[in-house]
């Protein structure tokens, strides 16, 4: 009898110390489940109130220049950029769960080709002209670079589970900018580069980024601000598209 009283008490406890410990990791669960896991990128680290956390995206596209004058076309699919957000701040409301406010901090890199190989970007008096290329050159590629710090600032809006919608601005300070050519006469192969091109020191991009699924977006970037400043070379502007990630 004693036997049967011990085994039905051991029961008990064991019940009960089961119902209590599946109650603490219940409760552990639904704080511990951050908002905003899912939405793409590299998780750097989880907020205080598990509705924000820090994490880092990368994208790459091609770059589409518009609006340059006559004589002067680019080569879109020789026209590239890569950026990349670093670190990136994503807050979302406890009221607004569906919605994400974002602010971030990278850098990006672009380059712009003239179409063909018959004209060339020349530096005279200060200004960047573009000319027909000299003699017998051969394999000649003509392009210009820049490459700026980032501070992109986003709104993210879901619609179910993976569907998702970004829109905002990125502002960029351009600290570098050169031209390159690059060709060859005979045997000999030329590399030259030409710094103080009149780039502008500070733009603003339009941005649009369609998430699709978990980790992968497509994105639309408009630049309306000229890349030269005036009076320094071929005012042009860019239509970017590509992938985020």
């Amino acid at each position: 009898m004693r036997k049967l009283l011990f085994v039905a008490l051991l029961a008990v406890g064991m019940t009960a110390g089961a119902e209590e410990k599946n109650a603490v990791m219940a409760n552990t669960d639904t704080v511990a489940a951050p908002v905003v896991n899912g939405d793409g990128g590299v998780k750097i680290a989880d907020g205080k109130d598990c509705d924000d956390r820090w994490s880092m995206h990368f994208n790459v596209g091609i770059s589409i220049p518009t609006g340059a004058p006559d004589g002067v076309d680019f080569a879109p699919f020789r026209s590239w950029e890569f950026g990349l957000t670093a670190i990136q701040y994503d807050y979302t409301p406890k009221k607004m769960s569906k919605t994400t406010f974002s602010a971030g901090l990278g850098v990006l890199w672009r380059k712009y080709t003239l179409s063909g190989h018959d004209k060339m970007f020349v530096k005279n008096g200060g200004v960047l002209e573009v000319v027909n290329r000299e003699g017998a050159m051969a394999d000649l590629s003509s392009n210009i670079h820049t490459f700026a710090i980032t501070m992109p600032l986003l709104i993210k809006q879901r619609f179910g589970k993976e569907f998702a919608v970004s829109v905002g601005a990125q502002l960029n300070w351009n600290v570098h900018g050169r031209s390159h050519n690059d060709f060859e006469i005979g045997d000999q192969e030329y590399d030259i580069n030409t710094k103080d091109i009149g780039y502008r020191p500070f733009t603003v991009d339009i941005m649009a980024i369609v998430h699709v699924c978990k980790g992968l977006g497509i994105y639309c970037k408009y630049s309306p601000m000229s890349v030269l400043k005036n009076g320094r070379g071929p005012e042009f502007r860019s239509v970017s598209l590509g992938f985020y990630f």
